[in-house]
């Protein structure tokens, strides 16, 4: 019944996949453009009936009607001839969805800017708030779940929930969660263009400002890796002088711009930094290695798997030392610390173990994916994957690395959809081909594993694609 009427009354689906593209008209036209017949397209998730979406449903169906009722009325006026005109505007129904959309461009941006200014007036009314904010390609989320985890049981801490980084989800944020009691504000910041993030850093004015990463996270929206360190370098270009800008050294391009910031620059991950880790041990249970700081150094143990915790961890520790933690107390809050979902977690499903790794995977933090999965004990090992994406220029040869990489670790290798498929294929060639496996969904390599798996084996889940890619 459901796929029936996807087919007959598409618009259903062609919201959905407007609210997966954040209404982002280009992009959402574009997508119509190459899959003008695709329906049944809520697999993965559902429609979330928010009033603009709401909105943009009434509304692009009013259009819809009075444009089928003026049709109707110039070539044929009875009601079979005003239904199969009906049917057919739906198969437009993106176009008259965009047009809606630009009909409340004007309220929502007087809405916007309302949120935004009562957000800035809560957060002016709290002069002893400290606010720290997080940008990064990659690490923004773990580093700032982990950061929590250090100070909420010597503050009272707001944290911005899930992956709420624009200024909309943020300024909501404040509203309804900051409070007079707030001692500490955590702010994740994302971008997908140049002045999101000065706009964010203008708004919640932070003393702290952490870079995590600068890599092809997002190539494709921003064309080159210095354009996306530009962008990131708004956040520590806002700080004031007496602001503190934490910023991880083993990326160069970060390292190429800290010269130009007013504010105090404190770089961690390198030996030669203030801030470094050592003696890294990663296994099942946990990872342990030695924080060294300017204030001594601390054995560190977390239960998260996986080397690339570490950095999430030195970042927030800077952080942490900055607002009043000592290094004891960051040893012993480090122990409470819960994996942050869909960023290698690690899940039993009968013999089985499921490093979950879906959240919009990167080249660097699959890299992170495969040596965790090549240390793991196992009988046999798997990857379910559809590949990576927003690599622009880089898709195709980051793709096939990432194969031939994958084939050096795993047993069986499951491919999901079309997306990067010929790019995955190519960096297979060397690979068995009985051993690999297309699938059309992750949903479906997981189903697969019933007749593949053996018991104790582990499976890699890299990455899972919204909808709009399928």
């Amino acid at each position: 019944m459901k796929k029936l009427l996807s087919k007959i009354f598409p618009l259903f689906d062609h919201l959905y996949i407007y609210q997966v593209f954040e209404y982002n008209s280009q992009d959402y036209l574009r997508w119509f453009l190459k899959n003008p017949t695709r329906r049944n397209l809520q697999k993965k998730h559902q429609l979330e009936w928010t009033k603009k979406a709401l909105a943009l449903f009434i509304t692009s169906t009013v259009l819809i009607i009075m444009v089928s009722i003026y049709i109707t009325a110039s070539i044929s006026p009875n009601l079979i001839s005003l239904y199969l005109i009906f049917l057919f505007l739906l198969i437009f129904s993106p176009v008259f969805l965009v047009i809606s959309n630009f009909l409340y461009t004007p309220l929502e941006s007087y809405l916007k800017g309302k949120i935004l200014s009562q957000a800035k007036e809560t957060l002016a009314k709290l002069p002893n708030l400290k606010v720290v904010a997080i940008t990064g390609s990659f690490g923004k989320t773990s580093t700032k779940d982990i950061l929590y985890t250090l100070l909420f049981k010597k503050y009272y801490v707001v944290k911005t929930p899930k992956s709420f980084n624009t200024p909309i989800g943020i300024a909501q944020t404040v509203m309804d969660l900051v409070k007079e009691k707030t001692d500490i504000f955590i702010c994740e910041i994302g971008a997908y263009k140049r002045g999101e993030i000065a706009k964010i850093a203008n708004l919640v004015k932070p003393q702290i400002g952490i870079i995590t990463a600068v890599a092809p996270q997002h190539l494709q929206a921003f064309g080159t890796l210095e354009n996306i360190a530009h962008a990131k370098f708004e956040l520590p270009q806002a700080l004031e002088k007496n602001g503190t800008a934490i910023l991880n050294s083993t990326y160069e391009q970060i390292k190429n711009n800290a010269s130009s910031l007013s504010a105090k620059v404190i770089f961690y991950g390198s030996n030669n930094d203030p801030f470094y880790a050592t003696d890294i041990k990663t296994g099942t249970d946990g990872t342990e290695f030695t924080i060294h700081t300017p204030k001594g150094k601390a054995d560190i143990k977390i239960p998260l798997t996986g080397e690339h915790h570490v950095q999430n961890l030195l970042a927030a520790s800077v952080a942490a030392l900055q607002l009043g933690l000592t290094l004891s107390e960051i040893k012993d809050r480090a122990k409470l610390m819960l994996p942050t979902p869909h960023r290698l977690e690690i899940k039993k499903q009968g013999s089985m173990t499921i490093i979950d790794n879906t959240y919009n995977t990167n080249p660097e933090a699959s890299r992170a994916s495969l040596k965790l999965l090549s240390e793991y004990p196992a009988t046999q090992r798997i990857i379910i994957t559809p590949g990576l994406v927003e690599l622009g220029q880089e898709s195709s040869k980051e793709n096939q690395e990432f194969a031939k990489d994958t084939a050096k670790v795993v047993d069986e290798f499951i491919i999901v959809g079309e997306n990067a498929k010929e790019d995955l294929l190519k960096g297979l060639s060397d690979f068995p081909k009985t051993k690999i496996h297309l699938v059309s969904s992750t949903q479906n390599g997981i189903k697969l594993l019933s007749t593949l798996a053996t018991a104790r084996a582990v499976i890699l889940l890299e990455n899972d694609l919204p909808d709009q890619y399928f």
